[in-house]
Order: structure tokens, then C-alpha cells, then sequence
């Protein structure tokens, strides 16, 4: 027994210096050679991985060699060599672009490896470690500052873009419906591509572009794939951009699409196309030039047609049909260059912005009564506001429009005016008019029929018109202002033109005066008693300031073709019915005056009466004209023409008359 007890005390005590021994050689656990670790302890695919080993047993293994602390134990070797980083973990394990990166461990291997440290609940108790949730503090366990906000470095698109889908699939699951996070992506990206449902197709806060524009192609591509026809999510950007150079198809270049490009370079400012179009727009990424359409020094398309008013592209129907915003975008918010470098004011350097030359005259192709015409004033109050008292142009157009309908104050319904707006019709037609009351001139965006005041035959004034004694007679209108002014309407032939009514239902004579009484000394309508009324203007209206033919194309002396413009035939013959002296009775020496002047000295004729008619009365000579053997005996006149021959000068009393001299001076009372 005491023999068999030395042999066991000998052999614990060489077991013990054996022992001893080992433990007491410093062993790297990196070495393969030292045999203490696996050799694949430090390849994280490897089954034998460390970290693989923890997950399976706990840290508990770590601990008997390590220390309580994992600083050195037994091992004398820290863990803290290696996972320097928080909570234990590498240096940069918060990293994403780090090969370290925890998101990487994760996708690879399950949330199991992080349990063994932080818990079953991720908050570390277990072991007195850290809690996920310290970052982890998001929806879903992700980050909460920037996960959900696009232009920020932590935004989950920028991550799902460089990491791939496969990484979010991790825990949201193959599906995305929610896998081990409980949280399905589809909650907030519903569509078939897997985008946000609202916003990114349109211009919401989602938008694409705007993803693409901050972010590059790869955010696009990480997704669609490297050509961007499909990739992981099998959906091609192409289905959508199918147009020129990327751009829809649709509308990309139809101004008056909402796809149009100006308003999305406008509103998103020009950098915006030099993502893709290279910084000096001559194509980029994208291999088209801006500058194949877009070839102004401006940006605008050809000056030939930016700045043709009436041409599909003129800049100001682009301006209406998008606002000073859509200018704004390239010219900056003050319009003197912005992006452009080129200021507006270059050519809009007069009245609120309005082009200096031209644009307050009207025989000007510039003249703002023209745009406002051919445009419709609603065009005016894009700038000058609503009521037209200023709007964003400060300039308010009831400065000069002072009138209900807008029109100008001064000489608007003055014939006489330049102002006259009958003078804007003739020179401009119809549609000056029309543009602002109206097609069928009823009112229109002025609100003021025009047929309150034209409310006579084809749309002339009713009352008056056919009055030869009225101030608004046509005769009147048509002399002093050419029937140049009628063709406006009545057509070039008078035959109706816009009006409908032919001049010629009258006026159908060969020179186009009435077929009726114009010839007849005793009709109303004889043309010497218009004369007499109007004054020889009158006729030049129509006949020429010389009578020779004028727009008319007839001679007034075809027929005046006597003395003084009178008629050649009897005129001068006291028996001829053309005798002078009873055109005079007949008609008033004031007939006589229109032409012969006030003081029958000449006037426009040139030709004074008293050459022949010296006497004070006007008579013929008194030697001839009292003397009863003469042929120019007054006694002879009365006896062949009565005694109404001597009442157009003396008066039907015969006691002067215009005359101003008595018959009964010589004729008693008793005659």
C-alpha cells in the first residue's frame, strides 16, 4: 500500500511539472504550428472561424484562456489586439466600405453571431456588453439619423445601391416582405421597380431625377443593373426613358407638354443637364449636344425664331404659358444672368420691361396694341396682374388705358385724332379688334361689346350715318380718311368684305357716287350741294388733292371742265338751264362761297366772281344790267325765270336776302 502511494504521488507530480511546463510557453494563437487554435481560426468563411466558434459555445470558451476580461488570461494573448473597435468589434466595423463592416458579417452570416455578445434581445445585458440599439436606433433597426432622408450620407438607397439588394434581403428577407427584421420594404416601396409609390415618377419629393442628380448613374445602376435594363430588379430604365438621349419619349420636346425639357431645366436649374450633358452642354455622359437645337449664344433655340413674334417658339408664348419662373430658371430671380449669363434686359430695356423701340408706337410692328391684339390681354396680365393696375411688372397699363374698356383716354373716338381708333382698324384689320373683344366682337377679354356704340348698318354708328347733314355722315367719314378705310371692311372691291354689306347697293356708279340725284342740281343728293356743305375736301377725299382722279380714278373735271371747275356747257348762258345764276338762286350764295371764298375773291377756285359781278349787289354791270335794251337786263331774267331767281340772293321778301341789297331800293313800293 505505501508502495502503490509513492508511485501515484510521483506520477501527479510529473503530470502537474508537465502541465506547468506547457502553460508556462508563451503559444500564438495565430501560428498553426502552435496547435492551440484551428488553422482557419481567423478566416471568417471557414466553419472553424472564431467567430462561428462563439456563436456555437458562447464566449465562455474564450474566457478559460483569455481572462474573465478577454484581456490576456492565461493566454497572456488580449482579444483586444484584434477587436479594437466599439463594443468589442474590429476597427471599422462601422464602416461600410471597410472589409470589417458588422452589415457585412450580418448579411453573410445571420443575426446569430450577434446575439452570443449583445443578447438574445440585442441590448447586451447578458454579458454586460453593448446594445445594438445604441446605433441601431431606426426604423427596423437601422440608424435613425439619414436612413429615410435622400440627401443624406446614411440614406438606405445610397446603401441598397452599393451594397447591393442582397444585403437588405438579409433581413428583410428574399421577398422583402420582412424576414428576420418584422419589416417589409413594400410598406413603402410598392411598385413593381421596387421605387417609393409616390413622388418618384412625378415631381413629388421621391423624385428620380433628383436621386440621380445627387446621388450619380450608380444609384441607378446598383439596382437596374450596369446597362440599366433591368439588373435585380428586372425592371429596364428604358421602358420609361425610351426618347432622345435618355428623356422620355413623350412631351420631351413639345412645349406645351409638362414634360417639356425647358420647364425641367427651368425649374431644376441648368446643372441639372450637365450631369449628363457634360459641363459645357456638348454631351457628356448622355453623347448629345444641347447645342444642336439650343444654338443662341443665350441657350434659346435659334434667335430666328426665340424672338419672331407669332412663331411657335417665340420666348414670350413660352413665358405665358409658364410664367416669369420659367425664365427665372436660367436668367437667375433678377433676370440679368443667372446661369444664362445673359441678362434679359439686354433686349427688354423699355417700359416695364417691354422692348424700347417700338413699343408705344403704333405704326410700329412693335406696338404693344398689336401683341395685346394677336395675344388677347390675358397675356398682358401675366405681368401687369389680374386688374392690370401692376402686377409683378409694378406698371400699372390704367396709366394710359384710362377708359372702362381699356382704351386710351384722348382722340379713342376722336375722327379727327391719331388716336382714332377707326384709324387703328384700317391700318390693322379687323383682328386688332377682335383680340380683345372678341371673335364675334360682343365683348370678349374686355368685357365691352363693340356694338354698344356700332349698333347701325354693318357695324357703323346708327345714328347719323346716312344723315348728309350729320357730323357722323359716311360721305364725311370716307373723304377724310380715303375709302381705303371702307376696303378695311367692305373689301377692296366694296363688294362686302368682312361686313357682308356691298357699298356698291348704293354707291353704284362708276366713280361710286349715288346713281340717284348726284347729277341733279334739284335733288338733295346733288353733288354741288354736298360740296356746298363739306367744303372741296370733300371731294379730294376720293377724287385726289388735285380733283384729277385720286383713289376714285375718275377726274372731277371730266365734267367741271369750264371756268373755275364748272361745267363748260351753258354756264356762262343766262338761257341754259347750267346758267350759273340760277344755280346760285337756287342753291344760296353760300354755294357759291365753298369755293369762290367768304368774300367771292377767289377762295380755293382761284377764280373771283366780282370780275363779272362788280356790282355792289353782285349784279352785272349796272349799265347792262338796268338797261332794258341789254340782253343782260334783270327784267328779262325774271321774265324767263320768275321771280325765284331774284329770291336766291335777295330773299324770299326781296328785302336783301345774302345779298344784303333790297329789290324794292329801286323797286317803290307800289310796284
Amino acid at each position: 500500500m505505501k508502495q502503490r502511494f509513492n508511485i501515484s504521488v510521483v506520477f501527479l507530480l510529473a503530470l502537474a511539472v508537465a502541465l506547468a511546463g506547457g502553460c508556462a510557453e508563451r503559444k500564438d494563437p495565430h501560428d498553426p504550428a502552435a496547435n492551440v487554435h484551428s488553422a482557419d481560426w481567423m478566416k471568417p468563411a471557414s466553419e472553424d472561424f472564431h467567430g462561428q466558434k462563439i456563436a456555437d459555445v458562447g464566449l465562455i470558451s474564450c474566457a478559460e484562456c483569455h481572462g474573465e476580461e478577454y484581456d490576456g488570461g492565461s493566454s497572456h494573448q488580449s482579444c483586444f489586439e484584434c477587436h479594437d473597435g466599439p463594443s468589442g468589434h474590429p476597427e471599422g466595423y462601422l464602416v461600410s466600405s471597410n472589409a470589417s463592416f458588422h452589415g457585412n458579417a450580418v448579411a453573410q452570416n445571420g443575426t446569430e453571431g450577434c446575439t452570443e455578445c449583445h443578447g438574445e434581445d440585442y441590448r447586451g445585458e447578458e454579458h454586460g456588453g453593448a446594445t445594438c440599439y445604441d446605433c441601431h436606433n431606426g426604423p427596423s433597426g437601422h440608424p435613425d439619423t439619414g436612413w429615410l432622408t435622400y440627401e443624406h450620407q446614411n440614406f438606405h438607397g445610397l446603401d441598397a445601391a452599393s451594397r447591393d439588394l442582397d444585403a437588405c434581403a438579409a433581413c428583410h428577407g428574399e421577398d422583402f416582405n420582412g424576414g428576420t427584421s418584422g419589416q417589409s420594404c413594400k410598406t413603402c416601396h410598392p411598385s413593381e421597380s421596387g421605387h417609393p409609390a409616390s413622388g418618384f415618377v412625378d415631381r413629388g419629393t421621391a423624385f428620380h431625377g433628383d436621386r440621380y442628380d445627387t446621388n450619380g448613374e450608380n444609384y441607378c445602376a446598383a439596382c437596374h443593373g450596369a446597362d440599366l435594363m433591368g439588373g435585380y430588379s428586372t425592371v429596364t430604365c428604358f421602358d420609361c426613358h425610351n426618347g432622345p438621349s435618355g428623356h422620355p419619349d413623350e412631351g420631351f420636346l413639345d412645349p406645351a407638354h409638362a414634360s417639356f425639357h425647358g420647364l425641367e431645366a427651368s425649374s431644376r436649374g441648368l446643372a441639372e443637364c450637365a450631369t449628363c450633358h457634360g459641363e459645357d452642354f456638348t454631351g457628356g455622359t448622355s453623347g448629345k449636344s444641347c447645342s444642336e437645337c439650343h444654338d443662341d449664344q443665350s441657350g434659346h433655340p435659334a434667335a430666328a425664331k426665340w424672338l419672331l413674334s407669332g412663331d411657335e417658339d417665340f420666348h414670350a408664348e413660352r413665358l405665358i404659358e409658364t410664367s416669369l419662373a420659367y425664365c427665372a430658371g436660367c436668367h437667375g430671380a433678377d433676370f440679368t444672368g443667372g446661369q444664362a449669363e445673359v441678362s434679359c434686359f439686354t433686349c427688354h430695356d423699355g417700359a416695364s420691361g417691354h422692348p424700347a423701340t417700338g413699343w408705344l408706337d403704333k405704326t410700329s410692328a412693335n406696338f404693344h396694341g398689336l401683341d395685346a391684339s394677336t395675344r388677347g390681354v390675358n397675356d398682358c396680365a401675366r405681368c401687369h396682374g389680374e386688374d392690370f393696375t401692376g402686377g409683378l411688372s409694378g406698371q400699372s397699363c390704367t396709366h394710359c388705358h384710362t377708359s372702362q374698356s381699356g382704351h386710351p383716354a384722348t382722340g379713342w373716338l376722336d375722327n379727327t385724332s391719331a388716336s382714332f381708333h377707326g384709324d387703328r382698324m384700317a391700318a390693322t384689320g379687323m383682328e386688332y379688334c377682335a383680340g380683345c373683344h372678341g371673335a364675334d366682337y360682343t365683348g370678349g377679354d374686355a368685357n365691352v361689346s363693340c356694338f354698344t356704340c356700332h349698333d347701325g348698318p354693318s357695324g357703323h354708328p346708327a345714328t347719323g350715318w346716312f344723315d348728309t347733314s350729320s357730323e357722323n355722315f359716311h360721305g364725311l367719314a370716307a373723304s377724310s380718311r380715303l375709302p381705303t378705310d371702307c376696303a378695311a371692311c367692305h373689301g377692296e372691291d366694296f363688294n362686302g368684305g368682312i361686313s357682308g354689306q356691298s357699298c356698291k347697293v348704293c354707291h353704284v356708279s362708276e366713280s361710286g357716287h349715288p346713281a340717284s340725284g348726284w347729277m341733279t342740281t334739284a335733288s338733295n343728293s346733288f353733288h354741288g350741294v354736298r360740296l356746298a356743305g363739306f367744303g372741296p375736301s370733300y371731294c379730294a377725299g376720293c377724287h385726289g388733292e388735285d380733283y384729277q382722279g385720286g383713289y376714285a380714278g375718275v377726274s372731277c373735271f371730266v365734267c367741271h371742265n369750264g371756268p373755275s371747275g364748272h361745267p363748260a356747257t351753258g354756264w356762262l348762258t343766262s338761257s341754259s338751264q347750267n346758267f350759273h345764276g340760277l344755280d346760285a338762286s337756287n342753291r344760296g350764295l353760300a354755294a357759291c362761297a365753298a369755293c369762290h371764298g367768304e368774300e367771292f375773291d377767289g377762295g380755293v377756285s382761284g377764280k373771283s366772281c366780282g370780275l363779272c359781278h362788280e356790282d355792289e349787289s353782285g349784279h352785272p354791270p349796272l349799265t347792262s344790267w338796268l338797261d332794258n335794251d341789254s340782253s343782260s337786263f334783270h327784267g328779262t331774267r325774271t321774265t324767263t325765270m320768275g321771280a325765284v331767281y331774284c329770291a336766291g340772293c335777295h330773299g324770299a321778301d326781296y328785302t336783301g336776302g345774302t345779298a344784303e341789297v333790297s329789290c324794292f331800293a329801286c323797286h317803290g313800293q307800289l310796284w
